[in-house]
């Protein structure tokens, strides 16, 4: 059993921080007593502070299956859903049990205040949530829900909901409880960042770079089918705007057949006069920019390509031998001599005012971003790999009850036995 879980957005948590207080059959099993240990380190001393509780595991495991609709974990139908469910919720209450230790020892066990109030935050609104939804859910008996008052409704469902906590003997702290352990597992993480450094993010940029450049010397249109630009982008290349006076459908459909069949002449003749009815508008918005009106606002109001405004709103990038582009645009890109100067070309999809928006560079900052996003993800590589081996040494798997828990032991360990 790998604990590969790492904690959960505020949205996954409302998945497995919270209760309920539906009827629910958890396969044929005799329910235990709250306080009996489903996972637990081999160290009794250690016991206390990261044994999990059935209390705690049916905490989540019951809510998992009211948010899935599901009132018989046994049924075929359902069964390995419910128990990969089961191990995930396990997974990471050990998860967080472990945590919460390592926190004291790095001695990262105090929330700032900040962080107490995004913890307290977190658990007020997923305590809401859950007033609302038994609000909703409740049985009102012989009563009108309609006519009662939603401050009716909220206190009945801040009664049903104390119901479904009280079973397992909690209290609406659990949940400000369970959020500051999420809250110690993002701090454990980030002491792992500081033992790991930024030095190995910024050499991974620095390899991805040299890959970017290599690649595009050795070929220009894997270069361009890569997302290397994040790392590399060529000497030369430009961010390019347009705004495309589009051709009909059935126009760009002529050509296209046209082109395929190998009539080029009749397809650039039909070009030119598509492209010559479309005369005045081009003129039209060209009187408009050279009269300083904004290109967005204007390229917005005339082009046919909005989706490459909003998918590129600093331009297209544009290499100076790329091979993206058709022909004709990519020859246009180069054309205009100073950042702001424009130009006009047809292709086959209509007439392009083209403008030459910035030189396409990294800046620094975004380099920074990146650098960050790597860091990132390394950060998490070693809260796992450091989580699972704590897991491992501290003994869960020979200590976990499988039974309990109805989920399979590890091949390994069945295997030793």
């Amino acid at each position: 059993m790998k604990i590969t879980k790492i904690f959960r957005s505020a949205a996954a948590l409302v998945l497995s921080a919270t209760l309920c207080g539906c009827s629910i059959k958890f396969g044929t099993n005799i329910k235990p007593e709250n306080s009996k240990l489903v996972a637990q380190p081999t160290d009794s001393a250690l016991t206390e502070k990261l044994g999990v509780t059935y209390a705690e595991f049916m905490n989540d495991y019951t809510y998992n299956l009211e948010v899935l609709g599901i009132k018989d974990d046994s049924e075929a139908s359902v069964a390995e859903t419910c128990k990969s469910r089961r191990k995930a919720i396990i997974e990471s209450l050990i998860l967080e049990k472990v945590c919460q230790l390592k926190a004291e020892e790095y001695g990262v066990s105090e929330l700032t205040e900040e962080e107490d109030a995004q913890a307290k935050a977190a658990a007020e609104n997923l305590i809401n949530e859950r007033i609302e939804y038994f609000a909703e859910n409740a049985d009102y008996g012989s009563a009108d829900k309609s006519t009662l008052t939603a401050e009716e409704k909220l206190k009945r469902g801040g009664e049903e909901l104390d119901k479904a906590l009280a079973q397992y003997g909690f209290t609406r702290d659990e949940y400000y409880e369970k959020q500051k352990r999420y809250m110690l597992g993002f701090k454990v993480m980030k002491e792992l960042g500081e033992e790991l450094g930024r030095s190995e993010a910024e050499k991974i940029f620095d390899e991805y770079a040299k890959i970017g450049k290599e690649t595009y010397e050795s070929s220009v249109s894997d270069y361009e089918q890569s997302n290397l630009s994040n790392y590399y982008i060529p000497e030369g290349s430009r961010l390019i705007k347009h705004i495309l006076l589009g051709f009909d459908d059935e126009t760009i459909s002529s050509l296209k057949t046209l082109r395929s069949s190998g009539d080029n002449e009749e397809a650039d003749k039909l070009r030119s006069e598509k492209a010559e009815a479309l005369a005045d508008k081009v003129n039209e918005v060209i009187e408009k920019l050279d009269a300083g009106e904004d290109w967005t606002t204007v390229s917005n109001a005339y082009t046919s390509d909005t989706s490459g405004n909003y998918s590129y709103p600093d331009g297209y990038l544009v290499l100076p031998n790329g091979t993206t582009f058709m022909a004709e645009f990519q020859e246009a890109a180069f054309v205009p001599e100073k950042i702001g100067d424009r130009t006009t070309c047809v292709t086959d999809y209509g007439v392009h005012i083209v403008l030459y928006s910035a030189d396409a560079k990294i800046e620094e900052t975004d380099k920074q971003i990146l650098i960050e996003s790597i860091f990132a993800s390394l950060m998490q590589q070693e809260f796992v790999s450091k989580t699972n081996e704590w897991i491992k040494e501290y003994g869960f798997y020979d200590n976990m009850d499988y039974d309990t828990l109805k989920i399979d032991k590890p091949e390994e360990e069945q295997s030793s036995q």
